[in-house]
């Protein structure tokens, strides 16, 4: 997926301004303004606003006014009344779904090396253990039976060299008549060495 990083913005109010020397056309008249938040976005997603800006007309000659060009009075005037305005909050939206998906990537993480942690003590027919070997290969081993002091379990055929890849590789056609034996004690021992990363159970 492509993810573009940009900025848009969004009219949040319109106002006039009465009686007040155009810069352009030098009239008494009223100037409309119209106050934009600029928002940073993520493929359309609003993330977070950056800033605001005015656009400032004259409404008798509709010339675009910098907000430079006006005098003290005039830029006080539109200060106030736009001093407490605030950016919607749906431009927040981004930033919301970014950090319920840290908390939840967190909250995760620390279910699943708990349940790990559970089921490494008390292992069961048809766990599937994820583990990193010696040279630095990520495999699967699947238990067929527990006894006191032991399990026996099925080699899977095929490694990788990528954690992430265990997955697309932990399939059942991929088993095969490897058959292994580990002492719950070795299999403890690993687990706290990190060779054994995680453990699926059905």
């Amino acid at each position: 997926m492509i993810f573009l990083l940009g900025t848009n913005s969004h009219k949040i109010k319109t106002g006039t301004i009465d009686n007040v020397v155009c810069p352009s056309c030098r009239a008494i008249t009223k100037l409309n303004y119209s106050v934009h938040s600029r928002y940073t976005q993520i493929t359309l997603i609003p993330v977070f606003p950056v800033d605001k800006y005015a656009v400032v007309t004259c409404e008798k000659c509709n010339y675009s006014i910098e907000l430079d060009d006006l005098d003290e009075s005039t830029l006080s005037k539109l200060a106030s009344e736009n001093n407490n305005l605030k950016s919607p909050i749906w431009m927040f939206f981004g930033s919301f779904v970014i950090i319920c998906s840290v908390f939840y990537g967190l909250y995760s993480y620390f279910k699943f090396d708990s349940e790990t942690n559970l089921f490494i003590k008390k292992p069961m027919i048809e766990d599937v253990y994820y583990y990193k070997d010696s040279k630095g290969y990520y495999s699967t081993f699947r238990i067929d039976k527990v006894s006191k002091d032991s399990i026996f379990a099925t080699q899977n055929q095929y490694q990788t060299d990528l954690p992430y890849a265990i997955k697309e590789i932990d399939k059942p056609e991929n088993y095969s008549n490897s058959k292994i034996i580990y002492s719950k004690k070795e299999l403890l021992k690993s687990y706290d060495e990190g060779e054994i990363i995680s453990i699926k159970r059905n």
